[in-house]
């Protein structure tokens, strides 16, 4: 049904001309009943947009900080979109990453009709669901649709086809679904020590196999359904990692499940193992390439570009340090020092965000070549920060767009900033005598080589080693390309 806004109407809410609704119904006898309840309440919201509606005042006091969620609509043009308008737009306002606005909540519950609060405390009430796990998933499936169109978040990858493999079966447990027991896991202690990063990204891999599988009881959760995700992913053509990133999402929430949630009815835990564990994806996803060293005509090049100073100063960082995009970026003044025989060295330990803590947190020497500009204090270089506190994103951007320069065609794509490091480890390998290995570790920050695990290599080499070591092995060599 379609209904033509009034001029004064049309005056406050601004957007379409026309107000469209479904009756959801085939019944032509339904139909016309439903059309004329259905006009009915549009026109009654019509006459409190022209009273000035209290409800549209306090929702527009928060409106402006759901930016994603209200598609840029004003409050009014938002309700006259939606089914439901007041009330989903109360809920919007209302939801928050973790929990809800309840303080929020119970003032807009001043302006609601009975019928309109009853909805919206059942928006903003966990219940348990009194539908079939088979309308359960339908309903699911059109809510994921809302959040789709009005959470996408470009930095998850495009969804692969979905399907199903197996049906849900009745749930005659009472056992929650993946996606009721995913806010009380995204709560849980074991995020602590996790980036930010990591987990603002597993809420979307969850979900994203919940696509793929539907959401299960967790009872009823098999191995097969590990492989399930990892067919789907595999013929969408994600990468091996990506591959196991979202696998992995899945099988911890599995395993936080199996030593945190009781079947408070029985006195035991809903699943007493997690079912993915063990599940190989080895076979699964393309797998990662790694990146080439630049050849020698290619440093040539590379130095010889056109580039900013800072920008030119990164790129001899990488090549005569060997140090990763992250650890240049964030580099600070305060991090050059001179040691007692007036060697340079940057001193990752101090404050830096590094790979690891027994091997990436370590002392950088400086070789003659890498002439720096004076001393300061504060960063060297002013790139942006994300959640994490890295800038290893926006960096790599910007640098590989140099590197995409001197590479020798399209299919020379493994070559980036990245390689500098494979570059210094190729040059510290052919000098005479060869350096040890584990000095050579020590110098890019790798936390093992060959069979060697970090943890041995720690134990053997339980400090950093000096930087009079470093700076004699790096020193031997040669960068003609610096010479300008």
């Amino acid at each position: 049904m379609t209904i033509t806004k009034p001029p004064e109407i049309q005056a406050i809410t601004g957007g379409d001309l026309t107000v469209r609704r479904s009756t959801k119904t085939q019944d032509r006898r339904k139909a016309e009943l439903l059309h004329r309840e259905i006009e009915s309440q549009i026109h009654k919201n019509w006459d409190d947009l022209l009273e000035r509606d209290p409800l549209v005042e306090l929702l527009e006091q928060h409106w402006g900080s759901k930016p994603q969620a209200t598609q840029g609509l004003g409050v009014y043009e938002f309700m006259d979109k939606w089914d439901g308008g007041r009330v989903l737009a109360c809920t919007v306002v209302c939801m928050g990453k973790d929990e809800w606005n309840m303080e929020l909540a119970n003032k807009l519950f001043r302006y609601l009709s009975h019928e309109e609060a009853t909805d919206f405390r059942d928006a903003i009430t966990v219940r348990q669901d009194p539908y079939p796990p088979e309308v359960q998933y339908e309903k699911n499936e059109l809510l994921r649709a809302f959040m789709a169109r009005n959470y996408a978040d470009d930095a998850v990858e495009p969804k692969a086809k979905t399907t199903t493999k197996r049906n849900i079966r009745t749930n005659l447990t009472g056992c929650p679904t993946i996606l009721e027991v995913l806010p009380e896991y995204m709560n849980a202690k074991r995020w602590k020590n996790i980036t930010a990063k990591e987990k603002q990204y597993v809420p979307n891999y969850i979900q994203h196999c919940v696509d793929i599988i539907g959401n299960r009881p967790l009872d009823q959760i098999i191995a097969i359904d590990a492989n399930t995700i990892m067919d789907v992913l595999d013929q969408a053509g994600k990468a091996n990692n990506t591959i196991k990133t979202y696998k992995r999402s899945v099988s911890n929430l599995l395993g936080w499940a199996a030593t945190n949630l009781l079947n408070e009815k029985i006195e035991e835990p809903w699943i007493k193992a997690n079912p993915f564990k063990g599940i190989s994806s080895t076979a699964y996803g393309k797998k990662k390439r790694s990146y080439e060293a630049l050849k020698t005509d290619q440093l040539h090049k590379l130095f010889k570009l056109n580039m900013p100073n800072d920008i030119w100063l990164q790129f001899s960082i990488g090549i005569t340090t060997g140090m990763r995009l992250d650890e240049i970026a964030l580099l600070e003044w305060e991090q050059f020092k001179i040691d007692r025989n007036g060697l340079r060295y940057f001193d990752l330990s101090l404050g830096a965000i590094v790979k690891n803590d027994r091997f990436s947190a370590r002392t950088v020497a400086i070789p003659d070549c890498l002439i720096l500009p004076k001393p300061a204090t504060g960063r060297l270089f002013d790139w942006a920060t994300d959640d994490d506190g890295k800038s290893s994103k926006e960096a790599s951007k910007v640098l590989n767009k140099w590197v995409n320069k001197i590479r020798y065609n399209d299919a020379d794509d493994r070559k980036v900033f990245h390689s500098l490091r494979h570059n210094l480890t190729g040059f510290m390998s052919n000098l005479r005598p060869a350096p040890a290995s584990e000095h050579m570790d020590w110098i890019t920050g790798h936390g093992m080589e060959g069979n060697v695990t970090a943890s041995e290599r720690q134990t053997t080499y339980s400090q950093d080693i000096d930087v009079n070591l470093k700076y004699e092995i790096v020193n031997r060599i040669q960068h003609p390309w610096l010479i300008q």
